[in-house]
């Protein structure tokens, strides 16, 4: 009597991620390199209890800025503030006000 074992190409993708995170690497601006009332290219923290814009730090003097192959490409960041890692599009980067936190409160 033969084994019966499931098709692979039946069905719903067991194994495989919905949204592949992109293999870009960007270094958040360290809170000591920002000042209070500065605007930031980057995300605002996706953290309600923080909520604090998490700036793209520059790149290192003479390399090529690396450019998406897509717009809408899907970046993991770890908040210089809370310390939560978050997906964020690419996309949707913009210029924000540097508040600290202790000056919101």
């Amino acid at each position: 009597m033969a084994i019966k074992r499931p098709s692979k190409s039946m069905g719903t993708p067991g194994g495989k991620p919905v949204a592949s995170v992109a293999a870009r690497h960007v270094d958040p601006r360290p809170q000591r390199q920002m000042g209070p009332g500065n605007r930031y290219l980057g995300w605002l923290c996706k953290n309600r209890s923080c909520g604090v814009v998490i700036a793209i730090a520059p790149p290192p003097a003479g390399s090529k800025v690396a450019v998406p192959e897509f717009d809408d490409q899907l970046t993991a960041v770890k908040c210089p503030h809370c310390g939560d890692e978050d997906l964020y599009r690419w996309s949707a980067r913009s210029e924000h006000e540097y508040i600290p936190e202790s000056a919101g409160t």
